[in-house]
């Protein structure tokens, strides 16, 4: 593993030119950067130049930097997961997934797999998305070009503009004066009003639906305009498919029950990954990377956290179906996999070399074991 510290101001800048894996970077009140590359060969570099640091990775990398940084992510071959950012970040290309949690201005060229932006302050500027997106407060403009799949969207402040979504949009929020929401979609649209007003112009080569008070209701089916309320904000809609208007769900309680669970998820999920690939690490510095029973401890690692990841899951499905009364009930959970002697031995091994503490492997095994 390739390690780097480095006394900053609050504001440095960081780039990341490549991770040929996953790339975490997380924001802290710390004035320093702290950069660890699960990998120690020389292709691997970690560089600073006054308050500049570059950084290239061909493994996985996390870094952890002040709050203010601004960050520049040239390309990232893995999944990206950021958070506590609120400096400009630049992303280029990301070739996985991408979650970006409470996040500064912000542009993006290319994600290629499904994005997850919650919390974002100022512009959120994308141009690509080619799988699914899911969007929750975003307080700046929203603009972005392309959506390949799904789009998913709650509380937006600012305007939006969004280019072409390829499959459905969901869309709820209020509608703040003098903002525009506009949208050409090819498949359905459900639109949501949580206060305020607007001017519609909607189009529909389905059915448009309306459930709201509109006052001056002109059009078809396919074709159609009002106002509702004050008509402050103007929201321009085209839908390949169906066109649905409606007042907001009203479910916010559980939404937020379903973010604080899905954190907690996440959070305990992005430390355990993070253990099972230095533990990988350390079963292949111990045996060498050819070594077959390093491969196989390597492999049950991989397996033991997609044990964990199936847990967590059904465990975050049954906080839904507590706090949503109605939804299909949440099936038995099946018996939990045994942890096998050479799992316990490779953590054992990381509380003898200081890795972690015990406490921390406790909570490893618990989890592996579905405790």
């Amino acid at each position: 593993m390739k390690t780097a510290t480095y006394e900053t101001s609050p504001t440095p800048h960081i780039t990341v030119v490549a991770c040929h894996d996953d790339l975490v970077v997380t924001g802290t009140g710390q004035p320093r950067v702290v950069v660890e590359i699960v990998d120690d060969s020389e292709a691997s570099r970690i560089e600073r130049t006054g308050e500049t640091i570059t950084v290239t990775a061909m493994e996985s990398c996390e870094i952890e930097c002040p709050t203010e940084a601004t960050v520049t992510i040239e390309r990232v071959s893995g999944d990206l997961r950021l958070s506590q950012l609120k400096g400009t970040l630049a992303i280029d290309t990301v070739n996985g997934d991408a979650d970006l949690r409470d996040i500064g201005p912000t542009s993006v060229k290319a994600i290629q797999g499904d994005a997850s932006i919650r919390d974002a302050e100022g512009v959120l500027r994308i141009e690509t998305i080619r799988g699914d997106a899911k969007l929750k407060r975003v307080d700046g403009a929203l603009n972005i070009d392309r959506v390949s799949g799904d789009l998913s969207a709650r509380n937006l402040a600012g305007n939006v503009n969004l280019g072409k979504v390829e499959g459905d949009l969901s869309i709820e929020t209020e509608l703040n004066p003098g903002q525009a929401y506009n949208a050409n979609v090819n498949g359905d649209i459900v639109f949501r009003i949580d206060g305020g007003g607007a001017r519609f112009n909607l189009s529909s080569r389905g059915e448009i639906r309306n459930r709201l008070p509109m006052v001056d209701w002109r059009g078809t089916a396919q074709a159609a305009t009002g106002t509702f309320g004050d008509g402050s904000a103007q929201v321009n809609l085209s839908a390949g498919g169906d066109l649905l208007i409606l007042p907001a769900s009203g479910d916010w309680g559980f939404d937020d029950i379903s973010d604080h669970v899905e954190s907690i998820i996440e959070s305990a999920m992005g430390q355990f990954e993070s253990q099972m690939s230095r533990m990988q690490h350390d079963l292949e510095e111990r045996f060498g990377k050819a070594s077959s029973r390093s491969e196989r401890a390597a492999e049950r690692a991989r397996h033991a956290a997609e044990r964990a990841k199936r847990r967590a899951e059904r465990a975050a499905g049954s906080w839904g179906a507590f706090f949503a009364p109605g939804r299909p009930p949440t099936p038995p959970r099946p018996p939990a996999e045994p942890v096998t002697d050479e799992e316990r031995l490779a953590v054992l091994k990381m509380v003898e070399d200081g890795k972690i503490t015990a406490d921390d492997a406790a909570k490893l095994l618990a989890a592996m074991e579905g405790g």
